[in-house]
């Protein structure tokens, strides 16, 4: 049985494997994985999700339509706007989750009630503790900056110098201070 700390440690697993051994992975870890733990898929799909909300802007991360046909690239359907490796992965976790749901239907609109239980069961219940949501939102806010430096966003200055990057403990009264070498490298960029 895994702990919730072994699903983080499989998240950033998948952020750093190169997308062609995307599918090695799944066979050789994932796979067992999911055959040993019965909502494996579900737990890691939410988590996924979670991470992956609101990260890029309005109309990223759809599925890429060009002349009426999904666009292919790299043997995996093209999304729109910047990807990551956890966005390729969610895609075969949904897959999964509708093939779990389609499994032994006696009548089709079975499968509308099995994926409004699914999202029932784990996407609106708020069941993470708050030091486990705090681990997800630290990779959400390092995939955060991770698409700003790789599409090459601007940040408004405010942002640089309110940025949490900035602080760094120090041994006075208060405990914080400001790190000047981080703000001056921000304004570099």
């Amino acid at each position: 049985m895994l702990k919730r700390d072994d699903y983080l440690q499989i998240i950033e697993e998948v952020r750093n494997i190169e997308k062609v051994s995307l599918d090695e992975y799944i066979n050789k870890v994932l796979m067992p994985l999911k055959n040993e733990n019965e909502f494996f898929i579900e737990i890691l799909y939410k988590d996924i999700n979670y991470i992956l909300a609101d990260l890029g802007k309005e109309g990223d991360n759809d599925l890429m339509i060009e002349n009426g046909d999904f666009v292919i690239e790299d043997d995996d359907l093209k999304l729109t706007g910047y990807q990551t490796r956890l966005h390729d992965i969610s895609i075969w976790l949904h897959m999964e989750i509708v093939e779990k749901a389609t499994k032994d239907l006696e009548y089709p609109n079975q499968f509308i009630e099995r994926m409004e239980e699914f999202e029932e069961k784990y996407f609106k219940r708020k069941t993470y503790t708050p030091e486990y949501k705090f681990k997800l939102e630290k990779i959400r806010h390092s995939l955060k900056k991770e698409r700003r430096q790789n599409t090459n966003e601007k940040t408004s200055w405010f942002k640089k110098i309110i940025d949490t990057d900035n602080l760094e403990l120090k041994p006075n009264i208060a405990g914080v201070g400001l790190n000047i070498n981080e703000i001056i490298n921000k304004f570099k960029k």
